[in-house]
Parts: C-alpha cells; sequence; structure tokens
C-alpha cells in the first residue's frame, strides 16, 4: 500500500518515513439500539468498534454477526 500512496505523495515510502496512527474511541456516546443493534432509524444498524458499542476485535466481530442474522431475517434468506 505504502509503494501505491508512494506514487500519489512522494516519499511515503522512504526508509525515513515514520507512520504513526493514533486510535481514537469515543465510548462516552452511546447510541440507542435494538438488542439487534438496530438504531432509531428503521433498519440501520450499528456494529463494530467504528460504532462505539464494542470495546476489543472479538465484541466487534460478534456484533457484526448479530446485526447480520438480524438483516438476513429481515431479507428472508
Amino acid at each position: 500500500m505504502l509503494e501505491v500512496l508512494d506514487k500519489i505523495a512522494p516519499g511515503v515510502y522512504s526508509t525515513s518515513t515514520l507512520l504513526y496512527g493514533a486510535e481514537v474511541k469515543f465510548y462516552s456516546m452511546r447510541l440507542k439500539l435494538t438488542n439487534n443493534l438496530e438504531t432509531e432509524v428503521k433498519n440501520l444498524f450499528a456494529a463494530g468498534d467504528g460504532a462505539g458499542i464494542t470495546r476489543g476485535i472479538i465484541h466487534a466481530a460478534v456484533s457484526g454477526v448479530v446485526a447480520a442474522r438480524e438483516i438476513l431475517k429481515r431479507i428472508g434468506k
């Protein structure tokens, strides 16, 4: 990825480049969700770390499964 990005932003794929990524999570902000992780907006589900409802990769994965099962149930699969 860095090699390709270097074509757009020369210097990114350099031996002297320091990459740093900050992880920011907002646990104090809570969405109102059903047991199936549906928001107050019909058919809009919140799952994973990005939604701020989980605190780890395992819980994030499980929340995706919970939401997916409900979606599949609704579309008759």
